[in-house]
């Protein structure tokens, strides 16, 4: 049997590493890049190279650029670290990645990570404090899947929309905007698994 305790992968570079997490926490703001850019001061020419990995952002842009999505500086270098395809996290627990307005609350806790060689997911704790406000639906590279734990709320996916209990579950290519759009509830929590193709080439 092959030794798998070590595996000889060479890693991304730093620049790709970072744009890729500054990439994932606009996305999962559901900014673009224009209004990152009026947020944060940086252009959106910059965004983008940072994003795909083109140049090395000073830790003052990497701030503002923080500071625009509402997330500690920190969780764009996340992907920096060495870890293994095992993540576990314990009940309660995981880290806090966006959180945002008064009235009305937004909350995104990653409890899951891995990556395969042509694959890889991340894995998220969500709640919705009501009233709901107008804001713009989801859409990116991957395929989702939803599952609520407490609450109901509408969801919607492309030109439909569910009604979501309790126990139900919504799994959609997430190439299709998507997003909340009334809540039934006060509160609803859900837990929510993105996934996306890696390229192979390193």
């Amino acid at each position: 049997m092959e030794d798998s305790s070590v595996l000889s992968t060479e890693k991304p570079p730093l620049d790709h590493l970072v744009g890729s997490a500054v990439k994932t926490h606009r996305a999962l703001a559901g900014l673009t890049l224009a209004e990152l850019s009026q947020r944060s001061g940086v252009s959106t020419a910059m965004i983008s190279k940072i994003e795909r990995g083109q140049v090395s952002a000073s830790l003052a842009t990497l701030e503002a650029l923080a500071g625009g999505i509402s997330v500690p500086l920190i969780n764009f270098f996340a992907g920096t670290v060495e870890r293994t395809d095992v993540s576990f996290v314990a009940a309660g627990e995981g880290v806090t990645v966006q959180r945002l307005g008064t009235g009305f609350g937004h909350s995104y806790k990653l409890i899951g990570r891995a990556e395969a060689k042509h694959v890889s997911f991340e894995s998220f704790s969500v709640t919705l404090e009501g009233p709901l406000d107008e804001r713009p639906l989801y859409q990116h590279q991957g395929v989702e899947f939803i599952h609520v734990t407490a609450g109901e709320m509408v969801y919607g996916c492309g030109e439909a929309a569910y009604h979501m209990r309790p126990g139900d579950s919504l799994s959609f290519d997430s190439n299709a905007t998507h997003g909340p759009l009334e809540l039934k509830t006060d509160t609803v929590s859900f837990v929510t698994v993105v996934a996306k193709a890696v390229s192979g080439d390193n």
